[in-house]
């Protein structure tokens, strides 16, 4: 739930390159890995000790312990927080419906352009109560804040800006202003099972919608994976980092596998608090998702998704180009809890507000490497086109391995390489290394 700011955009004045090729030629390989999955049966949903729900897909949340620590494979024990703690807290959400947890990051990351450094800081707490609790029902309140704090005087656009680069290095942004703090998420979820593999549910009241819309596992908004925005969020979508958090509604329903999904959220809020005045004025994000998950949160898990936004404003960031659309496709997929292929391809139409008006991001994990089961590495890329037509491509890798050290504290190494040929200019190529430390409670 990290703030970002949206460089100016210019009217087109060269040619440039397209993604579109690329998009395809990846696209296709990385459909049929995950099409493998397609043919499979449905994992049967697990029984929760504390309600008869079983799980009903990512969209809603699991039916069981909301933690899955305490771990047996960590590298220094258990640490300041132990067994009894997370025994404690899970036994909390069985018996009494209370969730609660977050984490405290430090993130640093050093360039090869002008030796510039930049460290940002993210707290985040999210809490749930489930009052409501039947046989074939449930309810709860969700909530959820983030404070984010630059440490120094650069803040992450203009350590990007440092670097040559459009898109960010890190999906944490204060600019211009040094700490940014938002109530993401407090809204009330009703769901209802009116079959073993089928059912509904409402959400109502302040919701950031990357939560849940265009979700692809591995490359989504918490940096506990890849660090550069291409990669930890849908950077391509206009409404993704500036008109995502806001008073609204969502409706779910699914059968089996497939689900679908629909929301309008305000679209202009200042994603600090609910913001009651602006929705009045009725101008508001739309959003809709048809999706398909299979054996979800298990060891072949496979998911694909479309989304499709229509954003209904004519002021703010461009102004000039009114409303505008967006298209995302997303999907992972999880081989046998050892390897894992995550992707995700969006798109703006007008309204380019965004800092790229379409971005292709694939990632590939390697689950328990050196037999180390609570540890992850993955290799990421993405090619993106950037809304200034003044800029050509921009594509990257980076290759990071999180490092489990107590059930609570990990640390995180970092690279990436980001390069861009720009015809009438030089162009740009950088290399960023980097470092998150992170305590989970």
């Amino acid at each position: 739930m990290a703030t970002t700011d949206r460089m100016t955009v210019a009217p087109a004045v060269t040619p440039r390159q397209s993604i579109t090729p690329l998009i395809v030629t990846i696209a296709a390989l990385a459909l049929s890995v995950c099409g493998v999955a397609w043919g499979e049966e449905t994992a049967e949903p697990k029984e929760a000790a504390a309600t008869a729900l079983g799980p009903v897909g990512k969209w809603l949340g699991d039916r069981g312990p909301s933690d899955p620590r305490p771990y047996d494979d960590v590298l220094l024990g258990d640490g300041f927080l132990d067994r009894d703690f997370f025994d404690w807290k899970n036994g909390l959400w069985l018996e009494d419906g209370i969730s609660f947890g977050g984490y405290v990051s430090a993130n640093w990351q050093k360039g090869s352009e002008n030796s510039s450094s930049h460290s940002i800081s993210e707290s985040l707490l999210l809490f749930s109560w489930e009052p409501l609790r039947g046989p074939r029902s449930a309810g709860r309140l969700v909530a959820g804040i983030a404070h984010d704090r630059t440490f120094g005087r650069t803040t992450t656009r203009e350590f990007a800006d440092s670097q040559g680069l459009v898109e960010t290095t890190n999906d944490l942004d204060t600019h211009p202003k040094f700490t940014f703090t938002t109530l993401g998420l407090l809204h009330w979820e009703y769901e209802r099972r009116t079959g073993p593999d089928r059912g509904w549910g409402l959400r109502a009241g302040q919701i950031y919608a990357p939560s849940y819309f265009g979700s692809a596992r591995y490359l989504d908004d918490d940096r506990r994976f890849f660090m550069a925005r291409p990669l930890a969020t849908a950077a391509g979508a206009q409404w993704v980092g500036f008109n995502d958090i806001g008073l609204g509604a969502n409706a779910i329903v699914w059968k089996g596998p497939l689900y679908v999904s629909a929301a309008a959220i305000d679209g202009k809020a200042n994603r600090e608090y609910p913001d009651f005045k602006s929705l009045a004025d009725g101008k508001l994000l739309y959003l809709a998702e048809v999706g398909y998950e299979s054996d979800v949160d298990g060891p072949n898990e496979a998911a694909i998704r479309l989304t499709v936004s229509h954003l209904d404003l004519s002021d703010g960031d461009n102004p000039g180009a009114g409303p505008g659309q967006s298209l995302m496709i997303s999907g992972d997929r999880i081989i046998d809890n050892r390897w894992a292929i995550a992707g995700r391809y969006s798109r703006s139409f007008e309204r380019l507000s965004a800092d790229y008006r379409e971005l292709l991001s694939l990632g590939f994990m390697w689950h328990s490497p050196f037999r180390r089961s609570q540890d992850i590495a993955g290799f990421g890329v993405f090619a993106g086109e950037p809304s200034d037509a003044a800029f050509d491509v921009e594509s990257g890798a980076e290759i990071f391995y999180r490092l489990k050290l107590t059930q609570a504290i990990s640390i995180m190494l970092d690279l990436q390489y980001w390069s861009r040929d720009d015809a009438s200019e030089a162009g740009t190529s950088a290399w960023v290394w980097g470092l998150r430390t992170e305590f989970e409670f």
